[in-house]
């Protein structure tokens, strides 16, 4: 199995249900579930953007943790320079994009 390279300490992770449904989370080091991020995932159980949104989720969790930002913290100006960093187009200083190894 190829390892992927994982940018911060959180990642996906793909659940397998004995029903055959597949649902996503966010898993912290040492296999620890993010509580916040699953709750939020669950709503999306069984559509098709799960896996999408759970991808985004991590790379936004990631984001605040290089800006040392607290989750329970973030305010929507923050969320605006984590749009801009990303390549989005908003109307204030966003400081220098954070992964440099993907293109918006």
């Amino acid at each position: 199995m190829a390892r992927k390279l994982m940018l911060g300490q959180l990642r996906v992770q793909q659940v397998y249900h004995r029903d055959g449904r597949v649902s996503y989370t966010i898993v912290q080091p040492g296999g620890v579930v993010h509580q916040p991020a699953n709750g939020y995932l669950m709503k999306f159980e069984g559509q098709g953007t799960a896996r999408t949104y759970a991808y985004y989720l991590a790379d936004h969790l990631r984001w605040l943790e290089n800006e040392a930002l607290a989750l329970e913290k973030v305010q929507f100006h923050d969320l605006e320079r984590c749009m801009g960093t990303v390549g989005a187009r908003v109307s204030m200083p966003f400081g220098a994009p954070w992964r440099i190894d993907k293109r918006p």
